[in-house]
């Protein structure tokens, strides 16, 4: 049973992205076009941001976004998670900044926010938060927090794009708020692509020209910058897939109550509960027997990911404090596992409950029971 069965996802609408594509190539115009400025229409309404910029991809809008800061003396340090995707430690490092890692919550595996409020210091020029599996960090609070010491708010909704809270839509809090359009995130495309959005003007204009080479008019440049433009049948085919975007974070909502429904039935915690307005597109749960459940899964076909296996500072050979220990990041890389989670039908859904369910019943202790 595949992990993201993306045929089950986009064979519905393969059909009429065909003839958006038949449409765009007839035209010839590949970069550029009318079509990526409707999908930044599209998504600056749906995300209620004053702004909103395509980018290649969602690793590249992080890089962009850090590129955007107005370098100031001695402000060279960037506060984020010790547990995220790598993009996030990437951006930091490719850029030259000081990555200053920060441990999670158990509860809902993001930025530890009060953690994050103690790590800032003389030489802290941003915060970047990541909205870890469709469940949104504290942005409000963060966004207070940073808004009093005078620091960048910068957050990675790479997994996020589609959440809210208190009917606030997740991507129009941060100062800069970063998102990816990967096949398998919430908006997914068929390749790489992502977006910015902002409420800030400086940011949106110096944005423009840094995924465009820094140009300010054609082959003419004052700054240095990239090239990160989505491109015309990429912004074809999400122009047809943000129409049914809301359905299918309904159907993931769905989804992960019932695996919350039932691990709660069977006393097994170890997950974040779903909190109304997140977009919830992953279903994590922490084990105490990694291993033997993962050979439990594979001998039932029933495949499975690992997200993620290391903490964010011991990656890429980086030259930092060997002696740093973050316990909840260490604890979550060594016991998290994601299993099978898309919009698929309840046929297939409930097959992997019924095989999750004679494994609890053989070997419960597996898991982490829930305390009385």
């Amino acid at each position: 049973m595949k992990f993201n069965d993306l045929d089950i996802i986009n064979s519905k609408l393969n059909y009429q992205i065909l003839l958006n594509l038949k449409y765009v190539i007839n035209k010839n115009k590949f970069i550029f076009s009318e079509e990526v400025d409707f999908l930044e229409k599209k998504l600056k309404k749906l995300s209620h941001s004053k702004y909103a910029i395509t980018t290649g991809s969602g690793t590249d809008s992080l890089i962009l976004s850090l590129m955007a800061l107005k370098k100031l003396k001695n402000k060279n340090e960037i506060i984020i998670p010790a547990f995220s995707w790598l993009s996030v430690a990437e951006a930091v490092l490719l850029l030259g900044f000081k990555p200053v890692y920060v441990d999670v919550d158990l509860q809902t595996f993001n930025l530890n926010v009060e953690e994050a409020s103690k790590k800032i210091n003389k030489k802290t020029l941003a915060i970047i938060s990541t909205s870890l599996f469709g469940r949104s960090c504290d942005l409000i609070k963060l966004k207070k927090i940073c808004k009093k010491k005078k620091i960048i708010f910068i957050e990675d909704a790479a997994q996020n794009f589609g959440s809210k809270i208190n009917k606030i839509n997740s991507c129009s809090i941060a100062d800069i708020t970063c998102t990816s359009f990967f096949p398998t995130k919430n908006l997914g495309g068929y390749g790489d692509g992502g977006a910015i959005f902002t409420n800030k003007k400086n940011y949106y204009n110096r944005i423009l020209k840094l995924r465009n080479h820094g140009q300010k008019k054609y082959s003419q440049s004052d700054m240095i910058g990239l090239n990160s433009r989505i491109g015309s049948l990429q912004a074809a085919i999400l122009n047809k897939k943000i129409n049914t975007f809301g359905n299918k974070i309904k159907k993931q909502v769905k989804t992960y109550k019932s695996y919350q429904n039932f691990f709660e039935k069977n006393s097994i915690s170890g997950f974040p509960k779903y909190k109304l307005g997140d977009s919830v597109s992953q279903f994590n749960i922490l084990v105490k027997k990694r291993s033997l459940l993962i050979n439990k899964l594979k001998k039932n076909k029933i495949d499975y990911k690992i997200y993620y296996p290391k903490p964010l500072y011991k990656q890429f050979k980086q030259k930092i404090n060997k002696k740093i220990f973050l316990n909840n990041t260490e604890n979550i890389c060594k016991k998290i596992i994601s299993l099978p989670f898309n919009d698929h039908s309840n046929e297939r859904h409930l097959k992997v409950l019924h095989i999750l369910q004679n494994i609890i019943n053989k070997n419960k202790d597996y898991f982490f029971e829930k305390k009385t």
